[in-house]
């Protein structure tokens, strides 16, 4: 037969990269094979063709601060760093606690995102009871534990209760592991004068013990998937894994950010501000690590985009990071030795299954054709004006990377092809 399109290169799979072709028909993938027949052929010899990226930690900013990001603009640049699907965090002006607010972001998706977006419920501090109406229109929930942009901090003395109504609802729990208190008695007693003195400010003492906090809450309720955002430290891996060995149901992410920066590049770059902050190298090198051998479950960008006027003036905390999801992903495998099936795992395969979205994730029949085409032998420098996000800068500017995305599929439909954005 033969296919709208066929993709061929080296196509990740679990056992690891394989020379193929992938035919797809009607957006879907038919076949692997060799000698595919298709009406559009994306020749892709020595790269290396990914399931699409599915990053589970995106602040699109829309409604409510379009200055910032909306939903075009950020897919935008999702394609540009090789994301086909992202999960948009609740903390918005008017957050996504109701049914209101989850109908008004999903009429906003609809109409102007350009890849897959699912959305996250958000736990109310004043009602947590709310979420169990969310639970038809949303992939998963998000809790904060210390406060942030749009939400409150969460109590840990709350959090049984909150995991047995999210249990109930079948859907994951993602979980923003920095206890407020630490902060507040840290933040007073803290020299800000240093470039990197907000490191210190947030210590690893907040987030290892809201970390602790929820494995022990995890105790009382055994069948609800949970994970820990951005983790910044070897000690929060630990617990993740010490939780897991206990058969509790508990993974842990990293952000690009936290992977590729320490706590030194903040000396230089002040824009690097962060929550949680970013860590000394031994920190840094364990979330390598865990990602080497699968202790660190997700890649996420935890995209937070702020104009850069509104950094340089100080106080907000968080980077854009969409633009450069393949950046990182290339100088993971190609510099720290991660395994291209490994990135599979933790950019494609494992989020998907995490957000039960079944229809994506792997390079397999019947799966959706959302390809990530990832060129390892493509070095580019990053810079500023090259970003599509509305942020308009990136925190790698002036950095090379090994490789990047080269083509960009969605459901069949090539969005990027050969550097260049189709829409």
């Amino acid at each position: 037969m033969e296919h709208d399109l066929v993709l061929e290169g080296r196509v990740v799979v679990p056992a690891g990269p394989r020379d193929a072709e992938v035919g797809v028909t009607d957006g879907v993938i038919a076949e692997i094979g060799h000698g595919l027949k298709g009406s559009r052929r994306v020749r892709a010899e020595g790269c290396l063709i990914f399931p699409g990226f599915v990053d589970i930690h995106v602040h699109l900013r829309e409604p409510g601060w379009e200055r910032k990001e909306d939903f075009r603009t950020g897919t935008m640049a999702a394609i540009h760093g090789g994301v086909t699907t992202l999960a948009d965090m609740p903390n918005n002006p008017t957050p996504t606690t109701t049914m209101e607010a989850l109908a008004l972001k999903a009429r906003l998706a609809e109409a102007k995102a350009l890849v897959g977006v699912v959305f996250y419920g958000g736990v109310a501090t004043d009602d947590p009871g709310r979420l169990v109406k969310l639970s038809v229109g949303v992939a998963g929930y998000k809790l904060f534990m210390s406060e942030t942009t749009g939400a409150e901090a969460f109590p840990a003395g709350g959090l049984p209760r909150v995991f047995n109504l999210v249990a109930g609802t079948g859907k994951p729990l993602s979980i923003h592991c920095e206890d407020q208190a630490v902060i507040d008695e840290t933040a007073q007693a803290t020299d800000m004068s240093a470039p990197d003195a907000y490191c210190d400010s947030r210590p690893p003492r907040s987030e290892a013990e809201a970390v602790a906090s929820v494995v022990r809450a995890l105790r009382g309720e055994k069948g609800l998937a949970a994970n820990v955002c951005h983790a910044s430290l070897r000690e929060t891996v630990s617990l993740v894994e010490g939780a897991r060995m206990e058969g509790l149901r508990l993974s842990c992410e990293a952000t690009l950010h936290h992977v590729y920066f320490s706590r030194r590049a903040m000396l230089d770059n002040p824009l690097l501000r962060t929550n949680p902050p970013l860590r000394g190298e031994e920190d840094r090198e364990a979330l390598v690590q865990g990602l080497r051998d699968e202790k660190v479950s997700f890649l996420v960008t935890d995209h937070a985009p702020h104009l850069l006027e509104e950094k340089e003036e100080g106080g907000l905390a968080g980077v854009p990071g969409l633009d450069d999801y393949s950046h990182v992903a290339a100088w993971l495998m190609k510099s720290q030795g991660v395994h291209p099936a490994t990135v599979a795992k933790a950019a494609s395969a494992n989020p998907a299954r995490y957000l039960h979205l079944d229809d994506r994730g792997e390079v397999a029949p019947g799966k959706r054709a959302d390809f990530t085409v990832i060129d390892l032998h493509a070095a580019e420098t990053v810079k500023n004006g090259d970003v599509r996000s509305r942020a308009g800068w990136s925190p790698y500017d002036g950095r090379e990377f090994p490789g990047r995305a080269r083509w960009v599929i969605y459901g069949g439909e090539v969005l990027m092809d050969d550097f260049e954005s189709v829409r």
